[in-house]
């Protein structure tokens, strides 16, 4: 007996861990820098709380735009959260899903997009882009490839920059400075 194949709605970057990875390095590198002191220097706990700060806040951001990276079926589309554009794409512009290098989608008129869900990799040759794959089998059965694409319908892209992140980040840096503040007490 054929097991039914599993149902996928939303495709996760498959570099998701590594995004993990340098966001917590990121807020540690920040926590650490607030909490030594210094050789040889008397700083406040403020003055090295704002030192830390700034560098969670550059190595983090870039982390954070790489976690946001996905893909999720709609009713009517696709929604492609890349780094920093959202691409909203109907189902009846898709000519195929394309799982040679990654996962593409590519449109009836031709054009090819690329999606950092699944972004090339060495691994993923070698693996042979299985998520990819099992998001492709998710999204055939919607696709109408011999049907022409309707006509007046587009995609749509809009620039989509997190910007939550900041206060997020000063919020948790904010936590960490009152507790070395207690500790200093």
């Amino acid at each position: 007996m054929r097991s039914e194949p599993e149902s996928i709605s939303r495709l996760r970057s498959s570099e998701f861990g590594v995004g993990v990875v340098a966001l917590t390095f990121s807020v540690a590198l920040g926590f650490f820098l607030a909490a030594i002191q210094p050789a040889g220097e008397t700083l406040p706990l403020w003055q090295r709380s704002l030192h830390g700060l700034p560098w969670s806040l550059v190595l983090g951001y870039p982390a954070w735009l790489h976690l946001r990276c996905r893909v999720v079926l709609g009713k009517d589309g696709l929604l492609m959260h890349n780094r920093l554009t959202d691409i909203w794409v109907p189902y009846g512009l898709i000519q195929r899903i394309l799982t040679t290098d990654g996962l593409g989608v590519e449109l009836k008129d031709g054009r090819v997009l690329k999606s950092p869900a699944v972004a090339p990799s060495l691994s993923g040759r070698l693996g042979g882009y299985q998520s990819a794959k099992k998001f492709r089998r998710a999204v055939q059965p919607r696709l109408t490839p011999a049907d022409p694409a309707p006509e007046g319908l587009d995609i749509g892209r809009r620039l989509q920059l997190s910007w939550a992140f900041f206060p997020a980040m000063t919020a948790v840096h904010g936590l960490w400075y009152l507790l070395l503040l207690a500790g200093e007490s």
